[in-house]
């Protein structure tokens, strides 16, 4: 009997880069509404639990956990395996939490510019990079079937 799995459909993805840059798009205008959601539910008069930090990093964990999926399986189409692209993405994830703190501290507070500046290079500069690493680097298709145990092709010939 052939053993049957999920085609790889990452490697149609190359075919529709207009189209991936539109769905990139919308996956991240979706966590952004995820996360203020979020972050307004944790933090509102009803929570006594979580300080505003809190709240917004645990608002941002729930809409990098569904960044992830979104771009795993609507804007990239990925087969990969979550155990490689996953901790890719959390790396990824935590240099744009970095950046988006720094840019602020060195542009503001060392260097005396307006706060608008930093925040308009984190809303430019990150989604930029965040595109160029998902495609390169996380979802880029680089697990060789051959040396992944977890991809296995679609219709297997039996022995016969």
């Amino acid at each position: 009997m052939p053993a049957l799995r999920r085609p790889d459909i990452s490697a149609w993805r190359g075919t529709l880069a207009p189209r991936r840059l539109l769905k990139f798009a919308s996956v991240g205008l979706a966590a952004t509404v995820l996360y203020a959601l979020c972050a307004c539910l944790f933090t509102s008069a009803g929570s006594r639990y979580l300080s505003p930090a809190t709240a917004s990093v645990a608002a941002y964990a729930v809409a990098a956990i569904f960044s992830y999926l979104g771009h795993k399986f609507f804007t990239f189409m990925s087969a990969g395996p979550h155990r490689f692209e996953a901790p890719r993405f959390a790396v990824l994830t935590g240099f744009g939490l970095a950046a988006a703190y720094l840019l602020p501290v060195l542009l503001v507070g060392q260097f005396g510019l307006p706060v608008a500046i930093p925040i308009l290079l984190t809303c430019i500069l990150i989604p930029v990079i965040n595109f160029v690493v998902l495609e390169g680097w996380i979802f880029s298709g680089s697990v060789r079937p051959d040396r992944d145990p977890e991809r296995v092709p679609l219709v297997r010939k039996s022995g016969a």
